[in-house]
């Protein structure tokens, strides 16, 4: 049974993202699930907790880019499903913080204003990975992060420190936050294309 793939896209992105055009050409004959996520992060739990039930029946590999991979990662946490993870943001609330009171366009025409509230709902998100951390949760083999080395938006050491803690695998590639030419790394990447293919 082939693997189906979840594409969990960023803030402010769509579920058109490249990185589900990445997928969906280097591996046709692969179901691929890659909806528009809100931006609220406990509707965006509560709608990956019913796709996941939906599919249970069915491997399940998850593909989460910068915000999207924070999602992902939680998602490994709770069901043990494989995670890529690219240039996940792993500190969202600060991120968040930096945008208050702004009005964020997102990829799929929407608009919205960032509040105290979006920071307060981020910092729990962010106590899941902290409780990872601190009970060992994560799956040996079954996350790998992929981050680009020329990224504007994250500051990688920091991300580096905590997928360290968390003994997630990382791979570097000289690319920036958008991760330019992931295309390429899911057709010619021989160690990506066989976490995604499970094998």
């Amino acid at each position: 049974m082939k693997n189906i793939f979840l594409n969990i896209h960023g803030f402010g992105s769509s579920g058109e993202n490249s990185k589900a055009a990445a997928l969906a050409g280097s591996f046709p004959d692969h179901k691929l699930i890659s909806p528009d996520f809100p931006v609220d992060p406990e509707e965006c739990l509560d709608l990956l907790e019913k796709i996941i039930t939906e599919n249970s029946d069915f491997p399940l590999v998850m593909q989460g880019s910068s915000m999207g991979g924070l999602y992902a990662l939680v998602m490994h946490i709770r069901h043990n499903i494989p995670a890529l993870l690219i240039n996940p943001a792993l500190n969202p609330a600060s991120l968040v913080q930096k945008r208050l009171g702004e009005v964020y366009d997102f990829g799929n025409g929407k608009t919205i204003l960032i509040t105290a509230q979006h920071v307060e709902k981020f910092a729990e998100v962010e106590k899941e990975i902290e409780k990872a951390i601190h009970d060992g949760f994560i799956a040996k083999g079954k996350v790998l992060a992929l981050l680009g080395e020329q990224d504007e938006v994250l500051d990688q050491t920091e991300m580096k420190k905590i997928l360290a803690k968390l003994k997630v695998e990382v791979v570097s590639f000289e690319t920036d936050h958008h991760f330019e030419g992931y295309d390429k790394v899911t057709k010619t990447n021989q160690k990506v294309r066989d976490f995604l293919l499970g094998n």
